[in-house]
């Protein structure tokens, strides 16, 4: 990617094999070693080592430095052996608010992206407290990837999930905007093809109509066909043909998942609402939903991340 020449990646703790350093190391492979910064971040704050109450505060700061040093000891050494050629800045981050700490930290060295391995999520992950990487997802001012544990194949297909529920929504145009904008710039550095996928969610009409000639069909096919038109259009008016759009009738959390098992992509485009509070607990981000069922790489873009930069043709 041709904008991210600082990238952060958090490294697992108690892992040796660390899927978000590898695509750090890949983009910078792909983009030459000495024009990609890459800063290594290792959150290692327990709860169970919360024993201030018990603790005194001359205590509490000697463990909390030594837990520090021994990771910051390791992570150094785990560097030397797998990212061997590369200029990599490490950092050990002790924090209860680890989601915060992190993305303060790539608010301070000017980060373009952060990547993350995937997690596994439980059923009651968003009730009961909130994962790091959902965190990221709902709140980065960057651009998140999630990295999965399998190879990475850099010529492939790059999937773009767009939005086009309602053109005239500004901060949807804003953010299908910029998930094609970085979609291009990742296929510059690996040639892989773009593939649009977008999902039309079924019209339930309301039994109420009673007209003559009326069906109930008639305003979900209606419904589809505009669908389609804008998707065609999207594409068209960005050059990518129409054997490269995939557009299916269904709700996104299961049509997205769907068409990536078809698809295979390297890396699925999405972004986000960011809801907070209840309604993520009951409703939930569709890139959360569906991450899990994912095999490839998720790279998410939230509404703040858009703002940092708005690639939109009306600007010129």
């Amino acid at each position: 990617m041709k904008k991210f020449r600082n990238v952060l990646v958090i490294i697992e703790t108690r892992q040796m094999r660390q899927p978000a350093l590898e695509r750090a190391l890949a983009l910078a492979q792909a983009s030459g070693r000495d024009k990609v910064r890459i800063t290594a971040v290792m959150p290692v704050f327990d709860f169970s080592w919360d024993l201030t109450s018990i603790l005194s505060v001359e205590q509490e700061e000697s463990m909390r430095e030594s837990v520090i040093k021994k990771h910051q000891k390791w992570l150094d050494a785990y560097l030397r052996i797998n990212a061997m050629g590369f200029d990599i800045t490490s950092k050990v981050i002790w924090s209860k608010t680890i989601g915060k700490e992190i993305t303060a930290t790539a608010k301070e060295i000017g980060a373009d992206l952060i990547v993350k391995t995937a997690d596994v999520h439980g059923m009651l992950d968003s009730v009961i407290f909130t994962p790091l990487d959902w965190q990221l997802l709902r709140h980065s001012p960057v651009p998140v990837l999630i990295a999965k544990d399998q190879l990475w194949h850099p010529e492939g297909i790059i999937a773009v999930a767009v939005d086009l529920s309602d053109p005239a929504d500004m901060e949807l145009r804003y953010i299908n905007m910029r998930l094609l904008r970085e979609a291009q710039e990742l296929a510059t550095i690996t040639r892989c093809q773009i593939h649009l996928v977008n999902a039309i969610p079924p019209v339930i009409p309301p039994a109420s109509i009673d007209l003559p000639g009326f069906t109930p069909d008639l305003i979900g096919e209606e419904a589809l066909k505009e669908g389609c038109k804008n998707a065609l259009s999207f594409a068209a008016r960005h050059r990518i043909s129409p054997e490269r759009c995939h557009i299916r009738e269904g709700q996104p959390d299961e049509v997205i998942p769907t068409l990536c098992t078809e698809l295979k992509p390297t890396v699925l485009f999405i972004g986000t609402s960011a809801r907070r509070g209840i309604a993520v607990a009951l409703v939930g981000n569709i890139c959360e939903r569906v991450i899990d069922e994912l095999n490839c790489d998720v790279a998410v873009i939230t509404p703040k991340a858009v703002l940092g930069r708005i690639p939109f043709a009306a600007e010129k």
